[in-house]
């Protein structure tokens, strides 16, 4: 068979569909046990290069765009200019034999990353 006949590169086409989007060599494998074709390696890598499922496969992936960062982070404060504040909690503190609530609150600083924690006996503002 002439390797650039349509007729050859619509089997070549279904035979890839047929396995899957396989290799070169598997291909080629493939289709010598019923045929022989001429130039068969450089006829597949040309069908190869045109089937979309295979070009996105071998395609790199492309990187992550990341948002920008809001500009309290970015422009330079002392610590602790810009917070965030979250409760933990209840936790359970034993204080001679009674069990009391008492929650965990959370401070983090937008510039430094730096985290203080204070112990509360309620929820209160206080």
């Amino acid at each position: 068979m002439d390797g650039q006949h349509h007729f050859t590169k619509l089997l070549i086409l279904q035979t890839r569909v047929r396995l899957h989007h396989l290799g070169v060599r598997i291909i080629v494998a493939e289709l010598r046990e019923e045929f022989w074709i001429l130039r068969a390696r450089q006829v597949i890598k040309q069908v190869l290069h045109s089937c979309l499922p295979c070009r996105m496969a071998k395609g790199l992936p492309r990187g992550e765009i990341e948002a920008p960062l809001p500009t309290d982070r970015v422009t330079p404060l002392r610590p602790f200019a810009v917070t965030g504040i979250d409760y933990a909690g209840p936790l359970f503190v034993k204080v001679g034999n009674a069990l009391n609530k008492s929650y965990i609150a959370l401070f983090t600083c937008a510039t430094t990353r730096a985290v203080h924690l204070e112990l509360c006996l309620d929820k209160s503002t206080d």
